[in-house]
């Protein structure tokens, strides 16, 4: 297959925008005799006119070869065997070009390639030529390179014809690559909501289909995942999509069913992740534990509700709610167990805010925790329509300390 090259007046990507980091990995590899290409998303951003998150680079130089070019390279995975190449502040993963997952396993290595019995990639270190490993990615505008030695865009997939359409399409056949990596389908839904494009029909109905494989997929990387859904700025729109495929079920089984149950608890989620993409926007740093206390926390105010009932007191409450529903979630979503004390820490210290008297209030103040305390107080306040005196007491005091 003969790929379309756009020459370099023919496209808007310019190495101004690209990282120095990236740019200096480029050159080396290049003036190594190596091909040396910016792959992937970054690719895609550029030719949207969004600065990219982060530079991947592909080459034909293994991973070994990599290593001895470069001394502050470290190499990492064993499913995708990959070069980090450090510099101060960034890290430029870099990646030898693979083939596509072959029809026989038993003509490589056991080293080198490796599916479970439930047609999974477990390990995948076959290299290739550019255009197997432009093919073997998971949609097609992921799947552009931008080579540094002439400048030029190169499309293999039809990447090129699916930006100017809006389109996110899946290379090769959706549930073969879905079966392949559930993760995929989570990350349709990221790409619609993100850049405001469609899933093409046939992937969005294998999706719908292959939902239930999301329980597949590794419980850390679900983790990590979760946390590019909802802080990638554009969240509400992401929601939505995960809505729309029902890969909220598979994801956060219990709580999804929850907000079924009441369109109210499904609008503090919306409220929740409108102020999760204002704070991304105005380049606010927010922490795992404050997103998840903010994503579940009307949930975990009913479950406490539901223990105190039950007999326990409002401090134990809070915390075993918070433990019991994450702790549950992690055989999906593996949330670490500082992040879920975290969420707890957020939670329990609530109660504080309904003291005003004597000197409690300014120890509050003083408390490590008290930030994300209070900014959930806040956001659940003014979602809800409570609190407001309290709100204004803390907020007025708060100022004071300034």
């Amino acid at each position: 297959m003969e790929p379309v090259v756009l020459e370099r007046p023919e496209h808007c990507v310019s190495r101004k925008n690209i990282s120095s980091a990236a740019i200096k990995v480029l050159y080396r590899l290049k003036d190594e005799g190596y091909i040396a290409y910016i792959a992937g998303g970054g690719v895609r951003d550029l030719l949207l006119d969004r600065y990219p998150k982060d530079f991947d680079v592909a080459t034909d130089a293994t991973p070994e070869q990599i290593r001895k070019m470069f001394r502050n390279c470290r190499l990492i995975g064993r499913r995708f065997r990959l070069a980090h190449i450090l510099f101060r502040g960034e890290v430029i993963e870099t990646a030898t070009f693979r083939a596509p997952v072959p029809s026989d396993e038993g003509e490589h290595p056991e080293n080198t390639f490796r599916t479970g019995e439930d047609g999974q990639v477990m390990r995948d270190n076959v290299f290739g030529t550019p255009q197997q490993d432009a093919l073997r990615r998971d949609f097609t505008i992921n799947a552009l390179f931008y080579n540094i030695a002439d400048f030029s865009i190169i499309d293999y997939a039809g990447g090129l014809e699916d930006l100017e359409k809006k389109i996110i399409r899946v290379i090769g056949d959706p549930d073969t690559r879905f079966t392949e990596d559930p993760v995929r389908m989570v990350r349709a839904a990221r790409f619609a909501g993100t850049l405001g494009f469609e899933i093409e029909k046939e992937a969005y109905e294998s999706i719908c289909r292959n939902k239930d494989k999301l329980a597949l997929a590794a419980p850390s990387r679900m983790y990590e995942e979760v946390q590019k859904l909802f802080f990638c700025g554009y969240a509400k729109n992401v929601f939505q999509w995960l809505e729309k495929t029902d890969l909220l079920h598979p994801m956060f089984h219990d709580f999804s069913h929850w907000i079924d149950e009441d369109k109210t608890r499904h609008d503090w989620v919306v409220q929740t992740l409108e102020q999760m993409d204002r704070w991304r926007k105005a380049n606010l740093r927010v922490h795992p534990a404050l997103l998840f206390a903010l994503l579940f926390g009307e949930y975990h105010e009913v479950l406490a509700q539901q223990l105190i009932d039950a007999g326990a007191s409002p401090h134990d409450a809070a915390r075993d709610a918070v433990h019991r529903h994450l702790q549950g979630m992690c055989t999906n979503v593996r949330v670490p167990k500082q992040v879920i004390y975290q969420v707890s820490d957020i939670m329990t210290n609530q109660l504080r805010f309904q003291q005003t008297k004597g000197n409690r209030p300014k120890r509050v103040l003083q408390h490590k925790g008290f930030l994300d305390a209070f900014l959930y107080f806040k956001v659940s306040s003014k979602a809800h329509g409570r609190n407001q005196e309290l709100l204004a007491y803390w907020v007025d005091l708060r100022e004071a300390k300034k």
